[in-house]
């Protein structure tokens, strides 16, 4: 009964050997926070994903073209300058990120295009614009005004509202802003 068992774990082991895909490349399952965050930790990995991220895919000239300009503040970056930073990106940061499956580079076609994976990466690139407040800041703020006008409405220094309505409001604020967030929450993801 048991060389029985062994004959069918050792054929169950050569058939799923046969139809699961080999993986040389790491999953979005897989991405560990310290891998997210050795790749954000270098500028131009970060430049990478931001221009494929917004752009779509592209050339590795065009990327290393537009890092050169972010890298120089120049107009028309130097040559050396642009072909610096192109090496640099074949040699070092597109290999990275292609073993992690962040993206995918065609030798051919010599472009990037990002994967799936990339989306873990999101949540950090999101930027808050000039003027804007991040989130947290925001809820933070809602909080201590609802908790703070809560306190004057329970206490009775405003009358002409009572708490039970107040707490409707606040809530209703609360539900909107959560609304709001979810909303902006899902253009990232797309």
């Amino acid at each position: 009964m048991r060389l029985i068992f062994l004959k069918i774990n050792t054929y169950y082991r050569k058939v799923n050997k046969l139809f699961s895909p080999q993986k040389t490349v790491q999953t979005q399952s897989q991405l560990s926070k310290s891998d997210i965050f050795g790749v954000l930790q270098n500028n131009r990995r970060r430049l990478v994903l931001e221009l494929l991220r917004n752009q779509g895919g592209q050339s590795v000239r065009s990327l290393s073209e537009e890092i050169a300009h972010v890298e120089s503040q120049a107009e028309e970056p130097k040559r050396s300058v642009r072909k610096s930073i192109y090496v640099s990106l074949l040699q070092t940061h597109i290999p990275k990120m292609e073993n992690l499956g962040i993206i995918t580079y065609n030798k051919e076609k010599d472009t990037v295009e990002l994967l799936q994976a990339s989306q873990d990466f999101d949540i950090y690139l999101e930027t808050v614009n000039k003027g804007d407040i991040p989130w947290s800041q925001f809820y933070l703020g809602l909080s201590i005004l609802a908790f703070i006008s809560s306190l004057i409405v329970f206490i009775g220094v405003i009358n002409w509202i009572s708490s039970y309505k107040w707490m409707f409001f606040t809530n209703g604020l609360f539900m909107v802003a959560s609304i709001a967030y979810r909303r902006h929450s899902r253009k990232l993801e797309k």
